[in-house]
């Protein structure tokens, strides 16, 4: 029961920085209010939709209006679509009219990345939107589009989930799903050949990003290592067994050697630990713990170390509560609270839900809040409000689904 939960102030750490947490809301899980904050969000975003570029932007975005998965236009589509597909609302709603102006709008501002503008990004590029335009409204101009930029990444350099081919073996993934058709595993074995190949075996096995014309050695879901892990542990079934060797022996060794272990947990850097580096600050689910351990407890597979990495991280946390960034899932309290719900359906140990559905009802609050304070919602997926509603069904199901990463 929720009473059990530690509701204590953060202890002070050098690896917290308070300035980024907030302190938990003394609020019990209530799945009535969980229910009514989706139909909240999901009612003002229907209120907010209009006329390309279909919804405002939100200062804490930079005000500015994007059409991509990641923080835009199509991030929002796919998550009111979802949320509807999973029956989590009833609305009556259809944006199958507004794809063509989506794809134009999103390849219009892929043309000004100009190293970027002709690979399949699933977070920022029209790859994602195109998946979208599959889910809504298949067509095989989709499907070629998907295929063409998924298979342009093969030959460019690799850099992480958000841009490069990582995201790419998760389109092939879903869009096996949706179409059946064997190229997409084809691509897939010849992307994670190609992905594994260039694992170094140095400073803990790890990739070296080439990203923003530079090279580092990040770790995290997004831009890094976990996030290169994550299209091999969900594609796990396609792997050789050999791949998925590698693949098992790897991840604890990485994990290990970049680990900043504490007496109230454990965490990571964003990039990799160096001579002379200070501890970790960054504490959410794009860099730090949360996002580690959201991507590893989905492991298919057990070792005494990782299990051991994934209880630490996971402590840690909860020692570091919830974001002060607000309630969604890049950076905020929503993306941590995954890290606590997919440890609970890998250990099936009772007080990961609870922690996780406590941070569901601080972040209820934080929602809430931001939206009384601007005016209206943060319609994005990744930094807004849809994604909270995603996070706040998977606690009421206690069957986590991170947004556009496990589910499309």
């Amino acid at each position: 029961m929720l009473a059990r939960i530690d509701r204590r102030p953060s202890p002070k750490n050098a690896m917290i920085d308070h300035s980024r947490h907030i302190p938990l809301r003394d609020v019990p899980w209530d799945p009535g209010a969980a229910k009514e904050a989706i139909a909240e969000i999901v009612a003002d975003a229907l209120a907010h939709f209009g006329p390309d570029p279909f919804w405002p932007g939100h200062p804490l975005d930079d005000q500015k209006r994007h059409s991509g998965i990641y923080y835009g236009a199509t991030g929002v589509v796919w998550g009111l679509e979802y949320l509807r597909r999973i029956d989590a609302v009833d609305a009556d709603f259809d944006f199958k009219p507004h794809l063509p102006q989506l794809l134009t709008n999103i390849q219009a501002e892929m043309a000004t990345y100009a190293d970027y503008a002709n690979h399949g990004s699933l977070l920022a590029g029209d790859m994602g939107t195109a998946l979208v335009a599959m889910r809504l409204a298949p067509s095989a101009a989709m499907a070629e589009l998907i295929y063409t930029r998924a298979d342009a990444n093969t030959r460019l350099p690799v850099r992480e989930l958000m841009w490069g081919m990582p995201g790419s073996m998760l389109a092939c993934l879903f869009m096996s799903e949706m179409t059946n058709e064997a190229r997409w595993r084809s691509l897939f074995e010849v992307q994670a050949a190609r992905l594994l190949a260039d694992l170094q075996e140095t400073d803990g096995p790890i990739w070296e990003q080439d990203l923003y014309g530079q090279h580092a050695k990040f770790l995290g879901p997004v831009h890094g290592y976990a996030g290169n892990m994550l299209p091999l542990l969900r594609g796990w079934d396609w792997l050789t067994q050999e791949q998925r060797s590698r693949v098992t022996n790897a991840i604890p060794r990485t994990l290990s050697r970049h680990a900043w272990r504490t007496d109230i947990g454990t965490s990571w850097r964003p990039r990799a630990k160096a001579v002379g580096d200070k501890p970790p600050s960054l504490c959410q689910y794009c860099h730090g713990a949360p996002g580690m351990v959201a991507t590893f407890a989905g492991a298919p597979f057990n070792q005494p170390e990782l299990e051991t990495l994934l209880e630490e991280g996971a402590q840690f946390a909860w020692a570091a509560g919830p974001l002060v960034k607000g309630s969604n899932l890049c950076h905020g309290t929503g993306g941590n609270g995954y890290a606590f719900l997919v440890l609970h359906q890998r250990t099936r140990r009772t007080v990961w839900l609870e922690r996780a559905r406590a941070f569901a009802m601080t972040a209820i609050a934080q929602c809430r809040e931001a939206r009384h304070e601007y005016g209206r919602g943060r319609y994005s997926l990744w930094t807004g409000d849809v994604g909270l509603a995603i996070y706040l069904w998977d606690c009421l199901t206690g069957r986590p689904r991170f947004p556009t990463i496990d589910v499309f």
